[in-house]
């Protein structure tokens, strides 16, 4: 049950318990008052007409009619006039009066009794009868039942009103409640909210400020955490100089479109390699070459801005190697990009960036849909080997129907060296050396390892 029921209901209860007692307070109170009434009202009309009769008690018909008009006039049970000689009744007249709407139960829970009176009547100096009069509680029960509606209805009342300022108010009061249950859902789904408005309540005043402070640090807690994700994922993919993507990144790119089966796009691989990076290292120094490393990135980045599939794929490999992946270019636009980079870096060697700036060499080879990427690397490589072999122009294009050489293609070295060491197949040659004043002394060992390719 919410607490808003719970609440309702006390309130109602609260009202039933205070009506009750109130009740129960009053009748008590008042049920004494009622007899000493009903009393004085059946003693007050026993003395009144025993003075009527005194002159007419020897007049039967006289008698009966001042009963009778008595009677008649009032709540009574009964009035009785007893020759006191003979002790005989005169005249008695006795009912009960009309009970007015009261309900026989509410009588019976009343109790209230009939309270009698009694006069004597005079014959000269002589007593001659007595006048017994008992009046009917049914006036008395009637007051109370009117009281009792009254109250009631006045209960009702207060009950209603109470219940609906109680609903408004309970439901203002525990608004905030709500919406802490949607700070809670909301920070299941990564969103975080606060509530402004602090409620006047000290109690939940304290409640909403503790919330408002877990939802703040829990806000700061997960941007904390992305921005170390999103710095480790910049870590892991990223080319701290350049900027470009990694090597990492560029193999997954490379996996995911060339060998997709999903993927029917075909495309271009284009590998640019700065000449002579350790001699520049030397030559220029290592802050130049960086330099001279980030502007060839970025010329990589302009070029390519027009290939809108091309712009995320531009990556620095290693040292002073690129490569550009892209899917979806023609070889008429291949050859073009190939023509622009040759042309923007003999004008970004011309603007005299430093004394002495290298010139990098692209090699192309085209893919489709299904190729290895092994088999795209090494004919990459193997064009962007001929490129750097020729004078005449600094980069070459091959088709698929060249194939690469596994010993001019270093992918393919490391392809061979690695198999070569998961099968052991190296020979180790020793050759000791001893020392020069005892040949027996062996100071450490020369090793020639040998590698067995397929031919032995």
């Amino acid at each position: 049950m919410s607490l808003f029921k719970q609440l309702l209901i006390a309130i109602c209860l609260f009202l039933v318990v205070a009506f009750s007692g109130s009740f129960m307070v009053s009748l008590e109170s008042s049920r004494t008052q009622y007899v000493n009434q009903l009393r004085s009202h059946a003693q007050d009309a026993a003395t009144a007409l025993a003075l009527s009769l005194t002159p007419n008690i020897d007049d039967p018909a006289m008698v009966e009619l001042l009963v009778s008009s008595i009677f008649d006039s009032g709540y009574y049970a009964s009035i009785r006039v007893v020759d006191l000689a003979t002790d005989k009744t005169i005249v008695e007249r006795s009912g009960i009066p009309d009970n007015n709407g009261v309900p026989d139960w509410f009588v019976k829970l009343i109790g209230l009794e009939p309270a009698g009176g009694d006069a004597l009547i005079s014959r000269g100096w002589e007593q001659a009868a007595r006048v017994e009069v008992v009046s009917h509680p049914m006036f008395a029960l009637a007051k109370i039942w009117q009281s009792t509606l009254g109250s009631l209805g006045w209960l009702l009342l207060c009950g209603a009103v109470s219940a609906v300022l109680g609903a408004l108010l309970l439901r203002r009061q525990l608004k905030p409640l709500d919406y802490m249950v949607k700070q809670s859902h909301a920070i299941a789904r990564r969103e975080f909210l606060s509530l402004p408005d602090l409620p006047r309540t000290p109690e939940l005043r304290r409640v909403v400020q503790a919330m408002n402070q877990m939802v703040e640090k829990l806000k700061a807690l997960f941007q904390e955490q992305a921005e170390r994700s999103e710095k480790l994922r910049t870590e892991s993919y990223q080319d701290n100089l350049t900027g470009l993507a990694n090597r990492r990144y560029f193999e997954m790119q490379l996996n995911a479109r060339v060998s997709n089966p999903e993927d029917t796009n075909s495309g271009y691989l284009l590998l640019l390699r700065v000449k002579d990076l350790a001699g520049l290292n030397q030559r220029l120094g290592g802050q130049r070459t960086d330099q001279l490393l980030q502007a060839v990135g970025q010329q990589l980045l302009r070029q390519c801005e027009p290939y809108p599939e091309t712009h995320n794929l531009v990556t620095r490999i290693r040292g002073g190697e690129f490569a550009v992946l892209a899917p979806g270019l023609m070889r008429e636009e291949a050859l073009q990009l190939a023509q622009n980079l040759e042309s923007t870096l003999q004008s970004l060697q011309a603007t005299g960036a430093s004394d002495v700036t290298p010139v990098a060499y692209m090699g192309l080879a085209p893919f489709n849909h299904g190729d290895a990427p092994q088999a795209l690397l090494a004919l990459a490589d193997q064009a962007l080997a001929q490129a750097e072999g020729q004078g005449d122009s600094s980069w070459v294009c091959l088709d698929h129907s060249v194939a690469a050489s596994v010993g001019d293609d270093h992918h393919a070295w490391h392809t061979l060296l690695d198999q070569a060491l998961t099968q052991q197949r190296f020979e180790l040659y020793f050759q000791p050396v001893v020392a020069s004043q005892d040949p027996q002394l062996v100071l450490h060992y020369k090793v020639l390892s040998r590698l067995q390719d397929e031919d032995g």
